[in-house]
């Protein structure tokens, strides 16, 4: 009987250590997981707007990671296959938004301009189900009491209004941002692509891809190469 008792015990022990060695083992990889993303994928956080798909994907890394520590059923071998694939598709969304600008519209988005010149673009503000209400209140906190003082308004895509007043310095417009080329930005200042390129020629200049930023200001680009 002692016997038996001995061995159950210890069966007991083992299967104690087994299964909290796993999940510690797993805790630890998290860990590491972690550290890695916010090295190669966050490293910047701090200069980024913070959109709804850094929520959504921040979100989905948490319940995963949870789920795959807590989860006895999953092996050590399933857990890094699936922080792989993880860690490949977010790889591949960053590049896409970093290097098209299809990935920039499709998983940040764009300003959308809902003032310009004192009058409200409600075609725009009705598409984003905003009322003259919120941003009146939103212009309140920028000490802007009319819109006559507003030469533009507009939404950035983490949903902060960005308010420039009449007669206030006006902040040079990115044209080009790593090779990609803003075509919002150029609608703000009435000008077009073909426009574009023509000053990159007169630059000796070839290919959007090879500057790594254009500004607008004042009726002058500056551009620095990559």
């Amino acid at each position: 009987m002692a016997d038996g008792r001995v061995a159950c015990y210890v069966l007991v022990m083992l299967n104690f250590l087994f299964l909290y060695g796993l999940v510690t083992i797993k805790l630890v990889m998290a860990i590491g997981v972690v550290a890695l993303f916010l090295q190669f994928f966050n490293s910047a956080a701090q200069l980024k707007q913070m959109t709804p798909l850094d929520i959504i994907l921040n979100f989905l890394m948490g319940a995963l990671l949870s789920n795959l520590i807590l989860d006895d059923k999953v092996t050590i071998l399933d857990f890094a296959t699936i922080i792989l694939i993880y860690g490949t598709l977010l790889y591949i969304v960053n590049r896409l938004t970093f290097r098209t600008r299809i990935g920039r519209r499709l998983f940040v988005g764009t300003p959308k301009v809902i003032i310009q010149n004192g009058e409200f673009n409600a075609a725009i503000m009705k598409k984003m189900r905003i009322n003259a209400r919120d941003v009146a209140a939103a212009m309140r906190h920028q000490n802007i009491r009319s819109l006559k003082d507003v030469k533009i308004a507009q939404i950035e895509p983490n949903g902060t209004l960005t308010v420039t007043r009449h007669g206030a310095h006006e902040y040079p417009i990115i044209l080009i941002d790593n090779g990609v080329i803003v075509t919002e930005n150029l609608e703000k200042i009435h000008r077009t692509e073909k426009w574009l390129m023509k000053k990159l020629r007169e630059k000796r200049i070839d290919d959007a891809d090879d500057v790594f930023i254009a500004q607008y200001n004042r009726g002058n680009i500056h551009i620095i190469k990559k």
